[in-house]
């Protein structure tokens, strides 16, 4: 196609001569986008590049290669100088920036378990806090945040403190002088609990009772050396128990059936507020009485039942009427003959929905469930593993009654309203031990301490005797032979923990957490007698250890393979207590036969007057 400028020149000088561009007053922007070069003196090319504006293109000037680009590489670095950090020096810093990152986790520890809502972590079973209120108290130096942990939340200079919240970060300049989220104080003092109230319980890490061991958590195994060195077993550290409302304590029935042990099923089982000690010489009406019956087992099912009276009650409701029935407990488990299992089991209060409860035996703890009359949900727990075989025993256990508080349901996240153990460490020491003689300073009766040799036959001395001999000061050959026995003997004791809480309900749930237990000790026995056996005979050569793993022959007089029981304090402690109790009891008898006599005397002697004086005619003097 021909060009519409026929006098148009070819586009050939722009490689094949040099160009020169005309001179202008307009500045050359060559750059620009729009750019295109006016041709003031050639007209026949205005209108064709003024309608048709293109792109700058550079232009080539002849057919000279193209210069390559060449890359331009950085320089190299100047090499570093040789450190001066020695190894040492480095292993300090690593350790002190460990130390930092320990701090770090603490503190973001501390923040997380104070931003807890109660509701999520139950106080009764709160994870112990790795730092105590005291050492958190000396973190603070102002007079006026003592009893605060958190800093900001009064207007005091957080500079003031050491280690605290913000310790690691940067610190606020004005420091709010009040603060809407919840302060922690901790305060020596309870505060008072309203029962109306649905929140759990706060309590103190030191909150303990007066005679409570420490919280500990030793190997089960080690539990039966404890509690013969210290005469009661130490709280589970994840307890956290309320100041004790009131304590009860456990009296026994009668031992010398023929032929009965500590597995059999006892006649009657007393609670009292007074301890069997002071009931030996001051009688005093029971608080609660048990009467257990059993029936069955060879051909029937077993069946187990008792009743549990109230002060000022018969033993037998059912002749009493209506009151009493209102007021007494009573309970029947029915087991499968075959298996064991459970068949029917019912606790029934009065006129009141009977009362379920599911028994649960773990490897790690038992646990007994049911739902009160109040319609909470409560849980005994046992602190530690229930056995009586590979060197553990049954009187090493503690129990705990949770009960749930608020909406949660789950009574382990509530709080403990009683706990119960079969030692509570009770030592007399201002005790007068009569017709006791210390055989070193000849003192009679002993006062305070008696101590018995279980080795030397009727060899008793008081505690600074004891102590003279095994520094010894009363020869070598008696301070390696003998070995001697407390005459003491602990009782098993029961603790109210709540002022709402019913202790008839605690009692009657308790005994059957107490049964249970003894059905799993039959079965250990049926499944493993030889380890069984082993057990049994270890343990009842302990001073306590005999005492809870009793037999019948061992209060038997006439029985002389008990010479070697006769020389453990324990032993004759509760063969005291026994005797003391037999003669209150006969003197009471005496006074109230005379009492008898005197009243029938009266009474006859009324009647012989009064006949006389009626007919006149003597009449009573026939």
């Amino acid at each position: 196609m021909s060009s519409p400028y026929s006098n148009q020149q070819p586009l050939h000088g722009w490689t094949g001569q040099y160009y020169q561009q005309p001179s202008i007053q307009k500045q050359d922007d060559r750059n620009s986008y729009g750019y295109y070069a006016p041709i003031i003196q050639q007209p026949h090319y205005t209108p064709h590049y003024a309608q048709q504006p293109a792109p700058y293109v550079q232009p080539y000037y002849g057919n000279a290669p193209t210069a390559p680009i060449i890359a331009e590489l950085p320089a190299p670095l100047p090499p570093a100088p040789p450190t001066t950090t020695s190894d040492e020096q480095l292993k300090e810093d690593q350790l002190l920036a460990s130390k930092i990152q320990q701090l770090e986790v603490a503190e973001i520890r501390s923040r997380s378990n104070s931003a807890v809502s109660q509701h999520q972590r139950p106080v009764s079973m709160a994870i112990p806090q790795q730092l105590e209120v005291a050492e958190i108290r000396s973190r603070s130096n102002s007079a006026t945040s003592t009893l605060s942990l958190r800093p900001y939340s009064t207007n005091v200079s957080t500079h003031d403190i050491s280690q605290g919240p913000g310790s690691f970060g940067a610190l606020p300049r004005n420091p709010p002088s009040s603060s809407l989220f919840p302060e922690v104080v901790p305060d020596p003092r309870r505060n008072s609990y309203d029962p109306s109230n649905d929140l759990p319980i706060p309590v103190e890490i030191e909150q303990r009772h007066v005679s409570q061991p420490q919280s500990i958590a030793p190997d089960p195994t080690s539990l039966p050396l404890y509690l013969e060195t210290h005469r009661q077993v130490p709280y589970p550290p994840t307890w956290r128990l309320p100041p004790v409302v009131a304590t009860f304590y456990a009296h026994a029935g009668s031992k010398t059936e023929l032929k009965a042990d500590w597995l059999s099923q006892q006649e009657s089982f007393t609670w009292r507020t007074i301890r069997p000690t002071e009931h030996a010489y001051n009688p005093a009406a029971p608080s609660y009485t048990f009467r257990f019956s059993s029936k069955g087992g060879s051909f029937r099912d077993p069946k187990f039942s008792w009743i549990m009276t109230l002060p000022g009650q018969s033993p037998e409701p059912k002749k009493k009427g209506s009151k009493s029935k209102e007021t007494s407990w009573t309970y029947e488990l029915r087991l499968d003959l075959s298996g064991g299992m459970r068949k029917k089991e019912r606790l029934n209060h009065g006129s009141h929905i009977a009362i379920l409860t599911t028994y649960v035996h773990a490897l790690n703890y038992d646990s007994l469930r049911f739902i009160g009359p109040d319609g909470r949900a409560y849980m005994w727990v046992s602190g530690s593993q229930v056995s009586s075989v590979n060197g553990m025993r049954y009187d090493t256990v503690r129990h705990a009654l949770f009960a749930a508080v608020g909406h949660i349901k789950d009574p382990l996240y509530g709080e403990i309203v009683a706990d119960h153990t079969f030692w509570d460490g009770h030592v007399d020491e201002v005790e007068v031990h009569a017709g006791a003689k210390c055989d070193g300073c000849q003192t009679s009766p002993i006062n305070g301490l008696r101590w018995k040799c279980k080795v030397c036959h009727q060899h008793d001395v008081c505690e600074p005797c004891r102590q003279s001999i095994i520094a010894g000061d009363f020869g070598t050959q008696m301070q390696q032979a003998c070995q001697f026995s407390l005459v003491c003997l602990p009782d098993e004791a029961l603790y109210i923990r709540s002022p709402t809480i019913d202790p008839a309900l605690v009692v009657a749930t308790l005994q059957i957490l107490k049964d249970w237990e003894k059905h799993t000790f039959r079965d250990e026995k049926r499944t493993n007698p030889k380890g069984f056996q082993f057990s049994e005979e270890i343990t009842r050569k302990q001073d306590l250890g005999i005492m809870s793993y009793w037999r019948a022959s061992d209060f038997d007089k006439k029985d002389k393979k008990n010479s070697a029981n006769e020389k453990m304090g324990t032993v004759v402690k509760a063969k005291s207590i026994t005797m003391a109790s037999e003669g209150t009891a006969s003197a009471l008898s005496g006074l109230v036969d005379a009492g008898s006599a005197l009243a029938g005397h009266g009474t006859s002697g009324s009647t012989h007057r009064g006949s006389v004086g009626g007919d006149g005619r003597g009449v009573g003097s026939t």
